[in-house]
């Protein structure tokens, strides 16, 4: 294992700094982590076990901290604890706000200066400097100050009257939680040369450094950035030279034969309908794009007689971009997955299993050793110390 032997001391709450920490766990680390008396509040957040109460009832908090081993610590009435558990550890993760560290007499300089190879990863809000820095802020917020958020929460028909909703899912912070475990791999490798780093990682700057379609719009001269749906927008797609389809099995299609060549062979693939040949209808790009919808139709009477496999073969075949839209179910069918071991199972504590995602990557070393998939997790249960 890449982390075998390698000790983390986790000291967060939320989503981001936990997976952090919970990655790490995936590679190897052995992860304590710390939460306060009666338990990280996400304990508390659904969806959860059915039929389940208490502090391990939360499925979601047992995806993100499987693998670590959890301790109450109330490091209120013993802030000199937190120095105990770091005794050895090469890693702490942590997510406070720097009013807790004042609350407790505590500073990330003094650790520092204690336990000089220790990597210490804050992962805040905003990071530990700038005129934001002890400002609140929830992951739904940060996406849309960062500007994340701006392209999923448009375009609507009346801007005016309905606010800029998205970036809601659980998607954004485990993101974050992601980068969060490289820098933490990087800072041991800094550390290897004795003085481990502070590294600040800030999510409102990740989330402005992934933003990069609003940045290239105002680059292109951009400076309105109306939300408002432009005329008969819908199902289309970049410009018109994409499409989705409805199938036969309830199943969807996007296919994008955007060069004449490939709108030839799609066509050919149709069965060549009579309305191919009208030139003015989608004789070429220009005619396309602007007839998008009646295309969208026309297309469509094809499909929906077809499996979305069915036309993904097919038009795949003939080298026209084409693939499924895949539904949760259908991504557990997903034979690619299958074969590389992707999904992990995930056991209440009564023994009901659930399914969810995997490590995304496979590692071999010349030893033959690798990371395991295909896992059975648990949820760490609640140790008082």
């Amino acid at each position: 294992m890449l982390l075998k032997g390698t000790r983390v001391v986790e000291w967060a709450e939320g989503l981001s700094a936990p997976f952090t920490a919970r990655l790490l766990a995936d590679l190897g680390a052995d992860v304590v982590k710390i939460e306060r008396p009666g338990g990280d509040p996400l304990r508390q957040k659904g969806p959860f076990w059915p039929g389940h109460t208490g502090a391990d009832a939360s499925a979601l908090f047992g995806y993100v901290n499987a693998g670590k081993r959890s301790v109450t610590l109330d490091l209120d009435r013993e802030p000199g604890r937190l120095a105990e558990f770091l005794s050895g550890a090469a890693i702490l993760v942590e997510s406070q706000p720097a009013a807790t560290w004042d609350q407790r007499n505590l500073s990330i300089a003094a650790l520092q200066a204690r336990y000089p190879a220790l990597v210490i990863l804050s992962l805040t809000p905003f990071g530990r400097s700038g005129p934001l820095r002890n400002a609140p802020a929830t992951d739904f917020t940060l996406q849309h100050r960062a500007a994340f958020a701006y392209n999923m929460a448009r375009p609507v028909d009346e801007p005016e009257a309905r606010g800029p909703l998205a970036g809601a899912d659980h998607e954004g912070p485990l993101a974050v939680g992601v980068a969060g475990a490289l820098a933490a791999v990087w800072g041991l490798l800094v550390a290897a040369g004795g003085a481990g780093p502070h590294i600040d990682l800030a999510s409102h700057d990740f989330y402005a450094h992934i933003a990069f379609e609003g940045l290239a719009d105002w680059s292109n001269g951009e400076r309105a950035f109306s939300r408002r749906r432009v005329k008969r927008e819908g199902t289309e797609a970049a410009g018109g030279l994409t499409w989705i389809l409805p199938c036969a099995d309830a199943g969807w299609v996007m296919v994008s034969p955007r060069e004449q060549h490939q709108w030839d062979r799609w066509i050919e693939l149709l069965g060549n309908p009579a309305w191919a040949a009208d030139a003015a209808f989608c004789g070429t790009r220009v005619e396309r794009r602007r007839n998008w919808f009646e295309l969208q139709a026309a297309m469509t009477e094809w499909s929906s007689y077809q499996s979305a496999e069915e036309v993904t073969r097919r038009a795949q075949a003939v080298s026209v971009a084409c693939f499924p839209i895949s539904t949760p179910d259908a991504l557990l069918r997903n034979a690619q997955l299958q074969h590389r071991q992707f999904f992990d199972r995930l056991v209440s504590p009564s023994g009901m299993e659930a399914t969810v995602p995997g490590l995304p990557i496979h590692l071999q070393t010349t030893s033959h050793g690798a990371l395991p998939h295909a896992r059975t997790l648990r949820s760490p249960s609640l140790e008082p110390v």
